[in-house]
């Protein structure tokens, strides 16, 4: 339906609620009266008699029944009443038994006869129809008056009116009624139809811009003469339309922008639709997960392309039945030699429970692993670094002792004084020298691993029990799933041993030691051994790895290089957080199960 019809609907429907409204409250007035009339009529018609019989029966002193069947006057009035009032249909006097004691019995006997109330109650209400359907026939309605003497009920006056009249002029007003309605319609129609026609030209003209607007066809303009609320309409669209254009264009640099650094990225790349229909496929998307090429995945949907029961087709799937972004989701996709192991992504393009689409991440992880290597090996070079710098410290301070001791040592056999003590000095500073390249060549020589499937458990159980002293407890909280390592167990209980004795070192007034260990999502078992001692300070964290490097008295600064030397021979990671006052905590990272296999020479052997 057009916008015109509809105007012309909308005439005509405030019109003939109008009329309605009006017509009904004359109904409702018009009725009233015509119902008020009949019973003003019947009333004193009623009151007439009751006059008639005063009189009468004042001027006779016979029996009163006798009387009033037999007196003329008595009769004339109430023939005379039946047949000069418009509607009575008849008028009697009833004695208190029912029986007739003047007027017409035979014609008060055939008829249907109700109350007159009845007829005012009905015609009160406020439905129209209620008040049209007593009045719409002819019915009769009875008004009575009892009569007393000598203060007894003696006799009833009964008028019978008929609705006859009131019927047809019911009907008269009721055809006027819809009269005017038909031609107020009709005049609303006609008005609606100019109306719309009039005020329809500028709408025309701004729909015409819409649709053209719509279909793409770029800078659209629209002229309307009026200087109206269309005007400004017309004109307030032909900046929307300019800045449809301005948006259009920037949004189609910006999505080839996008398109192209999509294509660009390395990770496998889907953006699908509400429906699950791929919208967007970049090449590493379709050579890994074997999509067609050239855009012909486009619009179609994912489970048809990769099949119900592929599993990153299952993840999808879902994502879209909870609603909910997923990150960083390690799966196995395709099999035997063909597996590739990937962390997958799914984040919502929008808001609320029903996603309106999806972009799905798929990364490879074998060049993630091989950037860890990586990583991993400068660390490594990283450590070498320090540890060269270390060296060269411990060698260089004997050496310039010696130095020292030496031009000294000559000066006083010049002089011939005694030379034993300081030949004592340099042969202290020799074997001084003789340490620091002893714990050099330790740390520095090859190590043949001794590998096996230990028990991750049982190790830190009797690293526990040697550490465990008065006033020092242990408490272990040991996953069940990071069980198994394959490891060194000598080795690797050698690091755990230094770690868990510098906890304790840590606590000189006694505490407990926390091992702890969990398997994590990239296929790694982690160790954490944690103590409440005095903590580490943040100036002195970042040497506590190099070699020689120490704070506590006495001490070598060995232990934590090289049970950092012993993680790195296990393709581990080795990490120390510590506040002080807080405590220290040493956090191991060793690949899970048999996985070092892959990792290790082939000089290193699994026994």
């Amino acid at each position: 339906m057009g916008f015109r019809a509809k105007l012309a609907l909308v005439f005509a429907a405030l019109l003939i609620v109008a009329v309605s409204a009006i017509s009904a409250l004359e109904f409702e007035r018009t009725t009233r009266m015509m119902v008020s009339n009949l019973s003003d009529a019947g009333i004193s018609l009623v009151n007439q008699i009751f006059e008639q019989m005063r009189v009468t029966l004042g001027q006779h002193h016979g029996d009163p029944v006798t009387t009033l069947r037999t007196d003329p006057a008595i009769a004339s009035s109430l023939r005379s009443a039946q047949a000069f009032t418009k509607g009575v249909v008849y008028a009697r006097i009833d004695g208190v038994d029912g029986s007739l004691i003047a007027g017409t019995a035979s014609t008060a006997d055939s008829l249907s006869i109700r109350p007159f109330e009845e007829l005012s109650g009905q015609v009160g209400g406020w439905f129209p129809l209620a008040q049209m359907r007593p009045l719409w026939g002819d019915s009769v309605y009875e008004i009575n008056r009892p009569v007393e003497m000598n203060g007894k009920p003696f006799a009833v006056i009964k008028v019978g009116l008929s609705t006859a009249l009131i019927e047809q002029e019911v009907r008269g007003t009721l055809k006027g009624i819809i009269t005017v309605a038909i031609v107020g319609v009709i005049l609303a129609l006609i008005g609606g139809a100019i109306a719309g026609a009039f005020f329809l030209r500028p709408v025309a003209a701004i729909a015409s811009g819409v649709e053209e607007l719509t279909a793409g066809r770029g800078d659209i303009r629209v002229s309307v003469a009026a200087h109206d609320e269309f005007g400004t309409l017309a004109e307030k669209f032909n900046q929307l339309s300019r800045r449809i254009k301005n948006d259009r264009a920037q949004w189609e640099t910006e999505r080839g922008q996008f398109f192209n650094i999509f294509r660009s990225i390395t990770d496998a790349l889907l953006l699908l639709d509400a429906r699950g229909h791929v919208l967007f496929a970049n090449g590493e998307a379709q050579g890994k997960l074997g999509l067609p090429a050239g855009g012909l995945s486009d619009g179609r949907p994912l489970s048809l392309l990769l099949g119900k029961d592929h599993a990153l087709n299952r993840m999808i799937e879902n994502a879209y039945v909870i609603g909910s972004e997923v990150r960083d989701v390690a799966m196995e996709l395709g099999r035997g030699a063909t597996a590739m192991r990937v962390l997958v992504s799914i984040f919502s393009l929008g808001q609320g429970p029903e996603p309106p689409g999806l972009l799905v991440i798929v990364r490879d992880l074998e060049p993630v692993q091989e950037l860890e290597n990586v990583v991993n090996y400068s660390g490594r070079l990283a450590r070498l670094g320090g540890l060269i710098s270390g060296v060269a410290h411990q060698i260089r301070n004997p050496l310039n002792a010696m130095n020292l001791q030496l031009e000294l040592l000559n000066e006083e056999c010049a002089q011939g004084k005694p030379v034993e003590a300081r030949v004592m000095k340099v042969r202290n500073e020799i074997n001084r020298l003789d340490e620091a390249i002893s714990a050099l060549l330790r740390f520095m020589r090859p190590e043949q691993l001794k590998l096996a499937n230990i028990e991750l458990g049982d190790l830190l159980h009797e690293v526990g029990k040697e550490v465990e002293r008065p006033g020092i407890t242990v408490k272990h909280e040991l996953e069940s799933g990071a069980s198994i390592v394959t490891a060194d167990r000598a080795l690797l209980g050698e690091a755990l041993r230094n770690i868990a004795k510098n906890a304790v070192e840590a606590m000189p007034d006694g505490g407990e030691i926390e091992f702890e260990t969990q398997l994590s999502d990239d296929g790694f078992v982690e160790i954490s051994i944690k103590d409440h001692g005095q903590g580490i300070p943040a100036e002195h964290l970042s040497h506590i790895f190099n070699l020689y490097y120490t704070t506590k008295e006495g001490g070598s600064g060995l232990g934590l290089s090289l049970a950092l030397r012993a993680v790195d021979l296990h393709y581990g990671m080795m990490e120390v957080q510590s506040n002080p006052g807080a405590g220290t905590i040493v956090k191991i990272k060793l690949p899970a199960g048999n996985s070092l296999e892959q990792q290790l020479p082939s000089a290193a052997s699994i026994h």
